[in-house]
């Protein structure tokens, strides 16, 4: 009787230890697929902003250009291809006097200059992308940690079922402490990694 009640609650607590591992190594799968969406989407907006950043000096240059030829043609083409926080930065640095504006549109005192925003925003994606990816082993490690549970309850397993081979009854005793204790470990394991 003892050593049914024993096998029972060993197959009820393994079953209980596989199930948590599993929902662990599922949301590990989830957290390094997010993490991977959120690197790609750090990277994308990394590159669109060194990319807007490059365009705006490029397009700046090709501005001032032309407004040192007084060429109004070329003014307005560098204009048009501005996008408008762009035209907004220029706008405001150009409405600044020249002894206290800085040198470029684009520096951080300019409050029209919306380029470093979008940097930030990529540092941010890729913090939450690292951030995402050490949940993730959190959660493997918690699972690899029940697994090392579901072996220990292989063991309770094992000790149990050899009792009933057993014809000293010393031997039996001793085996039949050992799956209790083992087993005791593992429900104390499972709920404190729970």
């Amino acid at each position: 009787m003892v050593l049914a009640i024993l096998l029972g609650t060993a197959a009820v607590v393994a079953g209980l230890t596989a199930w948590r591992a599993s929902a662990h190594s599922g949301e590990a799968q989830g957290e390094f697929a997010r993490s991977t969406q959120a690197l790609n989407d750090a990277n994308a907006l990394q590159q669109n902003a060194s990319q807007a950043a490059t365009d705006e000096r490029s397009l700046f240059i090709a501005y001032e250009g032309a407004l040192a030829d007084q060429d109004p043609v070329r003014i307005a083409d560098a204009r048009g291809l501005m996008g408008p926080p762009t035209l907004r930065a220029i706008d405001w640095w150009s409405d600044q006097s020249r002894e206290s504006r800085p040198q470029s549109p684009f520096s951080a005192a300019n409050p029209e200059w919306t380029t470093p925003r979008r940097i930030i925003d990529a540092r941010a994606a890729l913090d939450e992308s690292v951030a995402m990816l050490a949940a993730a082993d959190e959660e493997i490690h918690a699972s690899h940690n029940l697994e090392l549970l579901e072996a220990m309850i292989a063991i309770a397993f094992l000790t149990g079922g050899l009792t009933a081979t057993l014809k000293s009854r010393a031997a039996q005793s001793m085996l039949l402490g050992v799956s209790v204790a083992v087993l005791s470990l593992s429900m104390v394991g499972l709920a404190i990694l729970w």
